[in-house]
């Protein structure tokens, strides 16, 4: 169900252009990965580029939220599809340190464009749901544009080409991007814009550990397969496999996220997540790699929209939820950058122990927060008038 007020084509529109924000996110392993081995980065300046695009993902996201009832929403979305194209173009020819510049910038875009999704998404009838279809579309996207642009890479056209045809699919999305709202629904709930209650704030941190620690494994998935002494092409099809996973784990989600216990499915998605991160820490040969790689991706996928109804369970007023994206993207930029310290060119192994560590902690919290239930919101919080 969508918000009353808003037309289906907009929905449409506004999931187009969110799609194309977080492309770069799901590619990021395969673009960054081939740089390295290109010697255009080293493996530290991988995580250090993904982390400064992701930080600032994260905070345009979150400044999204508020920034759309102020500023027209299809006006945003147009300038943030340009600037991606021009910012991609550019770090087709970048080294370096220029390269996490331009990634940087390219953050910024890309977290207006997620937050525009997102300011639409929470305001639905199903807000559950329709993340979870959100996140099944956008991992189809990634997994479409992985296949081609892992084919260009193989065919040694380099990760230049890649980052082109990025840009060129942001032709077509500039024009979609003018069937996005003027002005945004109000919220269907009846609530306005503020800040969440401790047990938000606890659900965004779960949040935000869970994203880290997969992004700080996800990113180094080719690295960890040129360790494991299988080719770079089998690198890129494990993150095409993972991603195809993740299309399957995105549909199972977001046709259970209504239905299926949300403690019992997020507490058993992190636990099997962390014995992926343990077999490939063994290395594994290539079946072991690529079926594990799947599962990874399935996992991921099929745990984020329970994430969503874990904020609107814990805080009905869909301020949580609100900054979902936000909590969403820090944590996935946080989890390269610490990553980052753990690895050395010669042994990324580092990264899956920084992984398993953050995956206790959402656990731990997940399981934390029911007994928080019988506890009044303290005095800091943000309350509304319509909340008892």
């Amino acid at each position: 169900m969508i918000a009353p007020n808003t037309a289906r084509s907009a929905y449409i529109a506004a999931f187009v252009v969110g799609v194309y924000g977080v492309l770069m996110a799901g590619l990021a392993p395969l673009l960054l990965g081939t740089l390295v081995a290109e010697g255009h980065l080293t493996a530290a300046q991988l995580g250090l580029a993904a982390t400064a695009e992701l930080v600032t993902m994260g905070l345009a996201a979150g400044a999204a939220g508020f920034l759309t009832e102020r500023v027209a929403p299809r006006m945003l979305a147009l300038a943030s599809v340009v600037a991606i194209i021009v910012l991609d173009v550019a770090t087709a020819s970048a080294t370096g340190g220029t390269v996490i510049l331009l990634r940087a910038l390219a953050g910024a875009p890309s977290g207006m464009l997620v937050g525009i999704v997102t300011a639409m998404i929470v305001r639905s009838a199903q807000p559950a749901r329709q993340a979870g279809m959100y996140l099944t579309i956008q991992t189809v996207a990634q997994l479409a544009c992985a296949a081609l642009i892992s084919g260009l890479v193989a065919q040694h056209h380099g990760a230049a080409t890649g980052f082109f045809a990025i840009a060129a699919l942001g032709v077509p999305v500039a024009i979609v991007a003018m069937g996005t709202p003027v002005r945004l629904a109000p919220f269907a709930a009846n609530h306005g814009m503020g800040l969440p209650d401790i047990r938000g704030w606890l659900a965004l941190a779960a949040a935000f550990c869970f994203f880290a620690g997969i992004l700080g494994i996800w990113i180094y998935i080719e690295p960890l397969a040129h360790q494991a002494g299988l080719s770079s092409g089998t690198g890129g099809l494990a993150v095409v496999l993972a991603l195809a996973g993740q299309v399957a784990g995105g549909v199972l989600g977001a046709a259970t996220v209504q239905r299926w216990p949300c403690r019992v499915m997020l507490i058993g998605a992190t636990a099997a997540l962390i014995v992926a991160a343990a077999i490939f820490a063994t290395l594994p040969g290539q079946t072991v790699f690529l079926a594990t790689a799947i599962g990874f991706g399935m996992l991921w996928a099929f745990a984020s929209p329970y994430f969503t109804r874990l904020l609107i369970d814990v805080d009905p007023t869909h301020r949580a939820a609100m900054l979902g994206s936000a909590a969403l993207l820090l944590g996935c930029a946080t989890g390269p950058s610490v990553a980052a310290l753990s690895v050395s060119d010669g042994d990324v192994r580092g990264c899956l122990t920084l992984g398993t560590g953050l995956l206790i902690v959402t656990g731990g919290i997940v399981l934390l927060l029911p007994l928080l239930r019988r506890v009044g919101s303290p005095a800091f919080a943000v309350q509304s008038k319509d909340r008892s």
